[in-house]
């Protein structure tokens, strides 16, 4: 039977099915005649993948002129464009290692490659890139569900000034600001809700005791069912307010642990840390607190994926270690009382590795969840 006897009804219902991978499949279909190309286009941009900024801008253009890219669903969006040949090195010889040490033979490359661009530039070229990204998540907001970005620069927010009415997976890799200067009524009114977004996963995030990540959290994503989070700083003060959230008490009140360091502070004023007498510290943090509002996760949250900051060194009278050692031994603890909570070992993945593996990390969870998989909540 000729390709054209079938029904353009049912060849449209087998190419959204088939549309499900890194944007290929929507690729060769363009290729095999003329009769299926007129008929799958439509949704041939289903799934996208876009890694570099070429790429980005590239669709970015393609987005104002071609209507069938307003209905991508699944989209992998990433700024940075790892290094084929380091990519293919660390999928066959796997690093585990905290020291920072490797004996790879991409290792002088990377640390003596061409002078890097200059601060004007990057600045230049980033928001170049972000303006990219911006027009096309305004352009696919209507109907995308699978949201993953991959960001090698500072991002300044986890949600974004668009209404995305079927957003239900969302992940955002790469380090980020804090909402620490975020006024509750700015913060609480700056950006439309997403009521259907049931997953969250966020890497690289640091947070400190007057921090609004999980305020933006808990309003933007009202019904959340699983939250992941990966700790950028290996000072456990993202711990210490996840920890708070959680239970909705004071960040104080794992301090009662008899092994925790009780002439030491570490506290965020205005533009700097503070390391100070404990008792001092405790009536400005009880001033902070009465002045905000309670904090707090989404009651509808299922599941709870908590992975600490990296192993720091001990430094050379040990009290970092001895508050990451308190703090951990309270995670645990959090973690075996609430069967919500999962929580995660340190990363061994070390510079200058770290980006390619969150890269291929990325990518195969965001592939896994499109073709039906629980990609990174499957590790529950």
């Amino acid at each position: 039977m000729a390709v054209e006897n079938v029904p353009a009804e049912i060849w449209g219902k087998i190419f959204e099915l088939s549309c499900n991978d890194n944007g290929q499949t929507g690729r060769s279909l363009a290729l095999v005649s003329h009769y299926i190309y007129a008929v799958s286009k439509p949704y041939q941009y289903q799934s996208v993948t876009l890694v570099g900024q070429c790429a980005i801008d590239r669709f970015a253009k393609l987005s104002t002129n071609v209507p069938e890219c307003r209905r991508v669903k699944n989209l992998f969006m990433s700024t940075f464009k790892p290094d084929p040949a380091i990519v293919n090195f660390i999928q066959k010889e796997p690093l585990h290692t905290h020291s920072g040490k490797t004996s790879s033979p991409f290792f002088q490359c990377r640390t003596s490659s061409s002078s890097p661009p200059s601060e004007e530039g990057t600045i230049k070229a980033n928001h170049a890139i972000l303006s990219d990204m911006h027009t096309i998540l305004n352009f696919i907001s209507p109907t995308i569900q699978t949201l993953h970005i991959l960001m090698d620069f500072h991002r300044e927010e986890i949600f974004f000034p668009y209404f995305f009415p079927g957003l239900q997976e969302l992940s955002i890799q790469g380090p980020f600001f804090d909402h620490y200067d975020c006024d509750d009524d700015f913060c609480d009114t700056l950006y439309p809700r997403i009521p259907s977004l049931r997953r969250l996963y966020l890497t690289d995030v640091f947070t400190c005791v007057k921090d609004r990540t999980y305020l933006a959290i808990r309003h933007y994503a009202p019904f959340l069912t699983h939250l992941g989070i990966q700790c950028a700083d290996g000072y456990i003060e993202s711990s210490r307010t996840f920890l708070k959230q959680l239970s909705g008490e004071e960040v104080e009140k794992f301090k009662e642990d008899e092994d925790y360091p009780s002439n030491v502070g570490y506290f965020w004023y205005g533009d700097a840390w503070d390391n100070e007498d404990q008792g001092e510290a405790k009536k400005k943090l009880d001033s902070q607190e009465n002045e905000s509002q309670e904090l707090h996760f989404p009651e509808t949250l299922q599941r709870i994926f908590m992975q600490p900051g990296p192993v720091q060194p001990r430094g050379r009278c040990g009290t970092l270690n001895i508050m990451r050692c308190a703090t951990l031994r309270e995670l645990e603890k959090c973690a075996s009382e609430d069967p919500r909570i999962k929580l995660f070992q340190e990363s061994p993945w070390v510079w200058p590795y770290s980006r390619e593996y969150e890269y291929l990390q990325g990518e195969k969870q965001w592939l896994d969840s499109i073709s039906g998989g629980l990609g990174f909540w499957k590790e529950a």
